[in-house]
């Protein structure tokens, strides 16, 4: 189901870490390497709710540790399940077409159910982490992943390293990932693109391979403050389209006379530059923390994202982190809303362009998020997360009205010697 996918996680890069450490003194160092055995345990639940679409309930799983002072590895598990309806992409109210349903979601209407289809899904995912300390001061990560679902297989993985400067205020990074998916409906097809959903026209199961490619700096640049700057690139061939979703072809005022499946360009760029400063009060010890993130494709979607929080102690055990997001993003170039009809659908392949989709998620839409993070330590080694945020989306041109969303995350962790 497409809604997963924005909740899959992207492990086929590693990250660059923002804060760097001043370096340590020896008797310090001695200490770390007696507790090279202390692991760690995670586990989480995230509850995601659009009102009258979906709802998400997620539980997470991570367990890290040292096999010894140079080598530190984890293992995550996420099991996600969903429920509710998506937007097919045609028209509400328009004509009344059955159509295979999204994972196990039975058929559906695409006109007469308001353009949206109901779906149950599962998703299982695991993945791995290793890194390793060849020098003092460069080290290496390697990583690999995979998560399946009724109608969604992806593997990947990545390898990256990282060198500090001799002063540990610089760390260098670069990193290389790829992955593997393969996508299809419930029933392992793609839709013919194009095709009109009455047909029923279908191919085999797509797929699609992706090649991600990253570099980054962190700078300490003083006891105080610290700051990152990452630039990705990423580059996948193969099947894109989103085999589930619709568009209707219609007159200037939503007359529907067809729908049909989407298509997709076979191929797309991604270009990121991410960037993300933290800072501590002198005073107060409290952190601000603010970040940006410019994104900029291949089919002409460009997007930004501005995210901040501050976090400050209520107590040595009670912590408390207001945060906010704001993503402003503009459409793909063959977005559009519906495929209007220029022979009043007597002829609709002469109405087809080269490619279309009505997916919202490719079109013009502002995302604001705010929320707030408590933190409670239960001990030394051990604390319990929450985070509660609102999220209230606008679309424009778009079959899909308006709609806000809340979303609540729960994590306990707990070290062990």
């Amino acid at each position: 189901m497409a809604v997963t996918k924005k909740i899959k996680q992207n492990l086929a890069l590693a990250a660059s870490a923002l804060l760097g450490e001043q370096a340590l003194s020896a008797e310090q160092q001695a200490e770390e390497v007696e507790l090279y055995n202390d692991w760690n345990v995670d586990v989480g639940y995230l509850y995601y709710k659009e009102a009258d679409y979906i709802t998400v309930d997620t539980y997470m799983a991570m367990i890290n540790g040292s096999l010894s002072d140079k080598d530190i590895v984890s293992l995550g598990l996420v099991f996600d399940t969903l429920t509710g309806s998506t937007p097919t992409g045609a028209l509400p109210g328009g004509e009344s077409v059955t159509v295979t349903g999204v994972s196990g979601g039975g058929g559906f209407s695409a006109g007469s159910t308001g353009g949206t289809v109901p779906f149950d899904d599962t998703r299982l995912a695991i993945n791995t982490n290793w890194n390793h300390e060849w020098q003092r001061l460069i080290r290496s990560n390697v990583s690999a992943y995979v998560s399946v679902e009724g109608d969604y297989t992806a593997v990947g993985g990545g390898i990256g390293i990282e060198k500090d400067t001799e002063d540990k205020a610089y760390t260098f990074s670069a990193a290389i990932g790829g992955s593997s998916d393969k996508v299809s409906q419930s029933s392992e097809q793609t839709p013919v693109p194009f095709s009109e959903v009455e047909d029923q026209l279908y191919n085999g199961t797509g797929h699609k391979n992706t090649v991600d490619l990253l570099l980054g700096m962190t700078k300490v640049i003083n006891q105080r403050t610290a700051a990152m700057l990452n630039l990705s690139y990423s580059r996948s061939l193969g099947y894109h389209t989103d085999p589930y979703k619709i568009i209707s072809v219609a007159d200037e005022d939503d007359n529907e006379y067809s729908t049909v499946f989407e298509k997709r360009p076979d191929e797309r760029e991604r270009f990121v530059i991410y960037g993300r400063i933290v800072h501590e009060l002198p005073t107060s010890g409290n952190h601000f923390n603010a970040s940006y993130r410019y994104y900029q494709d291949s089919w002409e979607l460009t997007s930004h994202t501005i995210e901040t929080g501050y976090s400050f102690k209520l107590s040595e055990q009670h912590l408390l982190e207001p945060f906010g997001r704001i993503y402003q993003q503009q459409a793909a170039s063959f977005y559009e809303r519906t495929i209007i009809s220029g022979s009043g659908g007597t002829d609709i392949s002469s109405d087809l362009p080269e490619y279309a989709s009505s997916d919202p998620r490719l079109g013009e839409m502002l995302n604001i998020t705010a929320g707030i993070k408590y933190v409670y330590k239960t001990s030394a080694t051990g604390s319990i997360d929450a985070r509660l945020a609102y999220i209230s989306r606008q679309f424009e041109n778009a079959v899909l009205e308006d709609r806000d969303a809340i979303f609540f995350t729960i994590d306990f962790g707990k070290g062990f010697d």
